[in-house]
């Protein structure tokens, strides 16, 4: 049985947590009602999984994370209110080693909670099982291994536009930043990118991954065109399409139909029409990361199946190997690879492709 800690300051919270994954048939060891009282009874409990709440008193979310990850390293979700502030407080909570994070409804009104009880159910049992192991969080900035950018020569040729679509999960932003940071320019590739993420905070991770790469990254708005050198996030609760290549311009679009592997968007949406879109005409690199379920097998076999190349995640890197291994087991790989190496598999899949 899961054993799972829960930190937040309201009581109401805590208490319809609490019911939602006990009833779910999660054992809760511990309710804390502050960060301070939250790094204790993780340490002194050791449970699988721990919900963090952004905004406590005594030690923030991010202080509670940095803590145990440096003492004993847990599982952690973060429960974040929707609001500017604590999207960028999420992202620096999923810097600090939490594994994942799901929107709280605004204000502790129980019944909206209620609303999202699959999914706060499916996301803890996702981090329980998340390998955090081996996490570089806790550490200091200065200790950790700066991602390198992959060395491509000045006069290194590329295929005629080269795109690369990049879906991830549960685990899944600081591997995408990794990678991406770790891309040439150079190589004036087009991506697309697929977080399972709410909407909310799209907007936010597209902004740290254009502040932290050399491509010019952006959320999209639902008509984009994407030239090299750039790249769109999929909006949350927006599937995205391929649409068109012209002129060395790709084009996504907004699709709002129905979910797909029980989220929106969904990887498998988007590399089915790169592939169905580019088809043959090559040049076309698909890779699925880090995350719970299923997404992203179909549309690396899509991408395949249309002359392109397919990269996953190896087991040893991936916080949860459910779509890395799900598109192992099904589909022929051309990579698999640990997460300091993608970047460097992408880039030599499209060296020497015929143009």
């Amino acid at each position: 049985m899961v054993r799972a800690v829960i930190a937040d300051d309201s009581a109401v919270m805590r208490e319809t947590l609490g019911k939602i994954l006990e009833d779910a048939g999660i054992d809760v060891v511990a309710r804390a009602k502050d960060g301070t009282e939250a790094v204790e009874q993780i340490t002194r409990l050791e449970p699988d999984v721990a919900t963090i709440d952004i905004q406590m008193p005594g030690l923030t979310g991010h202080e509670v994370i940095e803590q145990v990850m440096a003492e004993q390293p847990t599982p952690m979700l973060v429960i974040s209110s929707q609001t500017t502030k604590n999207a960028e407080a999420t992202f620096e909570a999923l810097e600090a080693g939490a594994v994942d994070f799901i929107a709280k409804p605004s204000g502790d009104n129980s019944v909206p909670i209620w609303s999202k009880q699959d999914e706060i159910v499916d996301q803890v049992r996702a981090v329980a099982a998340a390998d955090v192991s081996g996490s570089d969080a806790g550490t200091s900035r200065s200790t950790r291994e700066e991602p390198t950018t992959v060395d491509v020569g000045a006069t290194e040729e590329f295929p005629n536009d080269p795109t690369l679509v990049i879906g991830a999960s549960t685990g899944g932003p600081r591997v995408v930043e990794r990678v991406l940071s770790e891309l040439p320019e150079r190589a004036g590739l087009r991506i697309v990118i697929v977080q399972h993420m709410a909407d909310h905070y799209t907007e936010r991770f597209a902004t740290r991954l254009d502040e932290r790469t050399d491509y010019e990254i952006r959320e999209s708005t639902g008509r984009d065109t994407i030239g090299p050198g750039e790249g769109v996030l999929a909006k949350g609760g927006y599937h995205l399409e391929v649409t068109s290549l012209r002129n060395g311009r790709l084009t996504v679009a907004h699709d709002d139909g129905p979910e797909r592997h029980n989220v929106k968007p969904a990887i498998d949406v988007t590399m089915e029409t790169a592939a169905e879109t580019i088809g043959r005409r090559g040049n076309l690199a698909g890779v699925v990361l880090t995350g719970m379920g299923a997404d992203g097998a179909d549309g690396l076999a899509a991408i395949k199946d249309a002359g392109g190349k397919a990269i996953a995640q190896d087991e040893s890197t991936s916080r949860v190997y459910g779509m890395p291994k799900e598109a192992a087991d099904r589909v022929d790989l051309d990579m698999v690879l640990p997460k300091d190496r993608i970047a460097e598999g992408v880039v030599n899949a499209f060296r020497g492709w015929s143009s």
